[in-house]
């Protein structure tokens, strides 16, 4: 079932070979004369020859630049208060962010805060709604999270040990430069972080209590099983163009609501996750990859149903099979969460605590910061799970 819906995508995505090279001329067409380049000072920038491309196309434009540096994974919300001030000093127009998720969320938050009066952490504890932001233009270095056209913004605070979320369109950057090349080079753990991290934002749009199948079922699908057959030869031979080209298209699909448009979303994988990282300061897909097995076994156990079709489709378990019991709905369904799990371990990543060396003992810690809603106070869509579910999950995870 879709429904009602509405839907403005404003990003102009530039994918090309090169397409950091237009940069300048982009920025000039869109009157902007000064930016403020976001980066995270990695070596790869300057030995790449990157970031010498990004000025000189902004210089032969006729574009003013200043740098800032320093982001870190998990974004901190110091460092785009930093950001802020600079843009806000300086008379800047336009951020121009060169990176990944972290250094695009820093970028957009940045971007937010300098076009605004109050102070950008009110946006995220909803204290206050977005009105303005800087235009923002993503050079993508690591496809993972898609925020080069995504309406979310994802930053951590150090000192209250927060990880929030803001969703606004608002925020969505006004250009994406798509260069896979530039990718080619991204080590391991990185890229199978990347594909974690697209795998679940395809999931999150995909499991809710929805059985009228249709179209946006099957475009899930279909991503979720091209990332099945992409991710691990991406993994194996990360110089390949064309894999890295589908990982890095897949990385906007999955974020830019393009798979969700009229759909109910879950996000608990998410939720959930968030937690992890803002606690022990952990890579993202990692944390997803973590919690995914444990949060499909829990959420399957009260609504197989989707479960089976997503084990059929994606995996091609038993397809065609109808179950007649829903013992044997939930043995189908498990037999796809085990399949997730070896793909994530084809991957090279964690799927419990224990493999990625994690202590448990802050569980607590973590469900006292989720909201729960309604009267039963639960979280997600395809099951609705309580802070006991939750904990179950947690526990599942740091057991196997």
């Amino acid at each position: 079932m879709i429904n009602d819906f509405d839907f403005f995508l404003n990003t102009k995505f530039i994918f090309a070979h090169n397409a950091e090279d237009r940069v300048g001329s982009e920025m000039a067409l869109s009157g902007i004369t000064k930016v403020l380049i976001h980066h995270d000072s990695g070596d790869y920038l300057e030995t790449s020859g990157l970031l010498k491309r990004v000025r000189s196309s902004l210089t032969e434009a006729g574009v003013e630049y200043i740098e800032l540096g320093g982001v870190q994974p998990n974004p901190r919300l110091s460092l785009v208060r930093e950001g802020i001030v600079l843009a806000k000093t300086k008379n800047i127009e336009g951020v121009i962010a060169i990176g990944g998720g972290s250094v695009i969320d820093s970028a957009k938050a940045i971007a937010l805060g300098a076009a605004s009066e109050t102070d950008v952490w009110n946006f995220f504890l909803n204290n206050a709604k977005p009105k303005n932001s800087l235009p923002v233009g993503a050079i993508v270095t690591l496809p993972a999270s898609g925020s080069e056209s995504s309406k979310v913004v994802v930053i951590n605070n150090g000192e209250t040990h927060q990880k929030l979320l803001l969703s606004d369109p608002i925020v969505r950057p006004r250009f994406a430069f798509m260069n896979p090349a530039l990718t080619t080079t991204v080590p391991t753990f990185p890229t199978a972080c990347g594909i974690v991290d697209m795998f679940s934002h395809v999931c999150e749009r995909y499991f809710n209590d929805d059985y009228n199948w249709g179209v946006a079922d099957r475009m899930c699908e279909g991503v979720l099983r091209t990332l099945v057959d992409v991710g691990a030869r991406c993994v194996h031979a990360p110089e390949d163009y064309n894999l890295r080209a589908e990982l890095m298209w897949i990385s906007s699909l999955a974020q830019n609501n393009t798979l969700s448009i009229g759909r109910d979303e879950d996000w608990v994988t998410h939720i959930l996750a968030n937690e992890i990282s803002a606690l022990y300061d952990t890579p993202h897909g990692a944390t997803l990859s973590i919690i995914m097995g444990s949060w499909m076994r829990v959420a399957a156990g009260k609504n197989p149903r989707r479960f089976v079709r997503y084990a059929q489709k994606v995996f091609d378990i038993e397809p065609g099979v109808i179950p007649k019991t829903e013992k044997e709905e939930f043995e189908i369904a498990q037999k796809g969460i085990l399949a997730t799990e070896a793909f994530f371990k084809s991957l090279g990543m964690p799927t419990s605590f224990s493999e990625a060396r994690l202590p448990v003992d802050g569980i607590e810690k973590m469900l006292n910061r989720i909201t729960f809603y309604g009267e039963n106070r639960t979280i997600g869509s395809v099951a609705k799970l309580s802070r006991s579910d939750c904990f179950n999950i947690f526990k599942l995870a740091s057991h196997k």
